[in-house]
């Protein structure tokens, strides 16, 4: 849409900045709630039953929205769950935590409202994700109080395994 400012006018860093602006307002106007609503009945009206990887990733982001919870935490080895939460459009950021730089430059550079870190080890969960609240606090993100929703699986280091949403809270 700018390309032609940005590469060849006079004002490109002003058209771009511009832009951003009216992007970073037109998204104040969603209403996320019937976003995340409309997304998921056509999930289930094109595919039917959804995978348990996917049912979670879709629960996590209403429940995200039911709390108004301030950040959504994803554990994942390949990203796939990642994709899944930001496929149904969450408001609130979405941290994901991975063990492997390749999932965490993907998942940064090609899924929306997505910001990735790597971890030493995707076993110890509980400290994974204390670290994960002290992360979105850095980021600005989060306060004591904040609500925050995790995903992740039961069994620690194994793709594929997505199978839990945690409600934590910050200290």
């Amino acid at each position: 849409m700018l390309s032609g400012e940005s590469a060849n006018g006079d004002y490109p860093t002003q058209a771009v900045e511009v832009m951003a602006a009216t992007c970073l307002q037109a998204e104040t106007a969603i209403h996320y709630d019937d976003v995340y609503q409309s997304l998921r009945n056509a999930v289930l009206e094109v595919n039917g039953p959804m995978q348990t990887a996917e049912a979670v990733a879709s629960s996590a982001v209403k429940t995200a929205i039911d709390i108004n919870a301030k950040m959504l935490v994803v554990l994942t080895e390949t990203g796939n769950t990642a994709r899944l939460v930001a496929k149904y459009r969450p408001q609130m950021p979405v941290l994901v935590l991975t063990a492997l730089e390749q999932t965490a430059r993907q998942t940064e550079g090609f899924v929306k409202g997505v910001v990735s870190r790597c971890v030493g080890s995707m076993i110890g969960t509980d400290s994974i994700l204390y670290r994960a609240t002290e992360t979105g606090k850095e980021l600005g993100w989060l306060k004591t109080g904040d609500a925050v929703v995790a995903v992740h699986g039961i069994q620690e280091a194994k793709s594929g395994s997505t199978n839990l949403l945690k409600v934590l809270y910050v200290e």
